[in-house]
């Protein structure tokens, strides 16, 4: 389990045969291209196809499934994107014109309905309206000075008709611009728009069905963009072309042998401490389930960081199970899994198969089925469980101590853990003897958690002389960078600072009291509308048992939701943050993604 080595590589070919030496790179599928995004005039007019494609994919009527059987290349989905986007652009314009004619009878509504024509056709007889909006003041100004009459008021807006056939003044106030045709006149050219606005809806959703035959031509374009970009990022000089990249350690051979064969110039050597190369994580097929989290998260290590994917499946696996914490839930995110797994990718699918199975032993083994202790007590499931971490209370036994303290021994376990492989990576510098003194602080913590926390009667008696032992070794250590004079009282100058990472470090061990807190409230959230349930069955009777079935569907279902959603926010937290900070992970890597088809 570790990050593949990288070797750097420079290829140089001729210049000319840039296109042909590149298709035979992608081919070979074992580089990943050191990008700098440089651009072409035919690599912008590979993303304006694409745009184009992305648009025709809005314009189509949406909820209508595309013909599986129908498949195209990329000459025939660009003949249908532009069929497309032509009826786009008539659909648009239809709409538009419509919208028109309807905003335009809305703005004649307060003057009533009449056709504007009739007005211009006075106004070349002498005969001048003009139309206000007027307010109540606006209105008394003008009194004397025109000659008007009042055709509607609608609050404090009066709407005025002022006729200058006396030659009397118009009000200083904008007109009101009239459209071009009456309420009638525009209702009904709205109307005879929609014949025409259903005649291309239909055929585009004629052309819905081909919608494959455009999936297909982006795919298709796509690579050709990734080829055209690949092929803008070749630096020239002269005559020839160059490009640098990484190819993993074990395929250099295979790279060096094509390169012979090609007449390529090639370069190899050992990425420099300025490089930057991409992370291929390569682990057993049982630990390679936890990858799609990773993606899905969008995080990755970076090259010269540690690879935590065993441990962070293992973990994980038992994060999920304490935190969704029953068994019932379990069953059903397993009958899911199983549902959709000739849909969803292998490593999805055993993920998932993996939670729900860690869900259902842990459920199992803590007596919870659907938040009800009656299934547990009533059947054989009752001899399964382990009455220490059981969730419903048991005679004589303080089950939230047990669980609170199981939860301090994960913790300080994890944490131990990141703190061993980071002193083993950092070994044989003295800095590394840092670690050793954050795992005295770690156990020191446990003690102090066990104390006020869980209550315990007094400290151990070797909380202290651990705490100040681990705070030493770590001033000591902690900027130890060649010169060791140097370092320790560069150490001791940061001394107060330290003080607050060893804060720090016992917050961290406390926060695994969250796996107790979540999985509590879910089997409390799940327990209390069991109780509301039962209680309107029994009251209510067949009415009762009827709509109590459709609260536990819907509460448990919301509860599901929660259980899920704490996974990310908790579980995933304590994995990323507590452990792969210990270990020193900045998760700044990118993924190898080779150049191939």
């Amino acid at each position: 389990m570790s990050i593949v080595k990288m070797k750097k590589v420079s290829l140089v070919v001729l210049d000319r045969e840039r296109e042909e030496s590149l298709t035979k790179l992608r081919e070979l599928g074992l580089v990943h291209i050191e990008r700098i995004y440089a651009g072409s005039d035919k690599l912008a007019a590979l993303n304006d196809q694409k745009a184009v494609f992305e648009r025709c994919s809005l314009i189509l009527p949406q909820g209508i499934a595309g013909d599986k059987k129908k498949k195209g290349d990329l000459k025939t989905a660009k003949a249908l994107a532009a069929d497309i986007i032509a009826l786009g652009d008539k659909l648009k314009a239809l709409t538009d014109e419509k919208e028109k004619y309807l905003k335009d009878a809305k703005s004649l509504e307060p003057w009533g309905d009449f056709k504007p024509a009739d007005v211009a056709f006075l106004k070349d007889k002498g005969v001048d309206f003009k139309f206000y909006e007027l307010s109540k003041e606006k209105l008394d100004e003008i009194a004397d000075k025109s000659d008007y009459f009042v055709v509607n008021t609608i609050k404090n807006k009066s709407y005025v008709v002022v006729t200058g056939a006396t030659g009397k003044e118009f009000p200083a106030e904008e007109p009101v611009h009239l459209p071009e045709f009456g309420i009638t006149e525009c209702n009904a050219k709205a109307a005879a728009l929609d014949g025409e606005i259903s005649k291309v809806q239909k055929e585009l959703e004629k052309l819905a069905a081909d919608r494959n035959v455009l999936a297909d031509g982006l795919k298709e374009l796509d690579k050709e963009i990734e080829f055209e970009s690949v092929s803008a990022d070749m630096q020239v000089e002269g005559d020839l072309a160059y490009i640098d990249g990484y190819v993993p350690v074990d395929k250099a051979a295979e790279l060096k042998a094509a390169a012979a064969k090609e007449h390529w110039a090639l370069l190899i050597d050992d990425p420099s401490e300025e490089d930057a190369p991409p992370s291929l994580i390569r682990n057993p097929k049982w630990v390679e389930r936890i990858q799609p989290l990773f993606k899905f998260l969008d995080i990755t290590p970076g090259y010269r960081e540690a690879d935590i994917s065993m441990w962070f499946l293992m973990f994980f696996t038992l994060y999920v199970a304490m935190i969704v914490g029953d068994a019932g839930y379990g069953c059903i995110f397993f009958i899911l899994t199983l549902l959709i797994c000739k849909k969803a990718p292998k490593p999805v699918v055993s993920l998932l198969l993996t939670l729900s199975l860690g869900t259902i032993v842990w459920g199992t083994l803590t007596g919870t089925w659907f938040g009800s202790e009656t299934i547990v007590k009533n059947t054989f499931l009752g001899k399964l469980v382990i009455p220490q971490i059981a969730s419903f209370a048991q005679e004589g036994i303080d089950t939230n101590y047990y669980i609170q303290n199981l939860c301090f021994f994960i913790g300080i376990t994890q944490l131990l853990l990141g703190l061993i492989i980071s002193f083993i990576r950092k070994m044989p510098s003295l800095a590394a003897w840092t670690d050793v003194g954050w795992m005295l602080v770690v156990v020191a913590s446990y003690f102090v958690a066990q104390k006020f926390v869980l209550g315990a009667a007094s400290f151990n008696p070797i909380t202290w002389p651990l705490a100040a032992a681990g705070f030493v070794i770590v001033c000591l250590c902690s900027e130890q960078n060649g010169n060791v004079v140097k370092g320790i009282c560069m150490g001791l100058a940061w001394s107060p600072m330290k003080i607050l990472d060893t804060v720090s470090m016992f917050a961290n061990l406390v926060s695994y009291i969250r796996l107790f807190a979540v999985g509590l409230a879910t089997v409390a959230v799940a327990t209390s509308f069991n109780g509301m349930a039962a209680g309107m069955a029994e009251s209510m009777g067949v009415v009762g048992i009827i709509i109590g079935a459709v609260i536990l569907f819907i509460a448990h279902a919301f509860n599901m939701v929660l259980a899920l959603l704490s996974i990310i926010v908790h579980g995933v937290r304590l994995n990323t943050l507590e452990f792969g900070g210990r270990v020193g992970l900045e998760w700044s890597g990118y993924r190898y993604a080779p150049f191939k088809k």
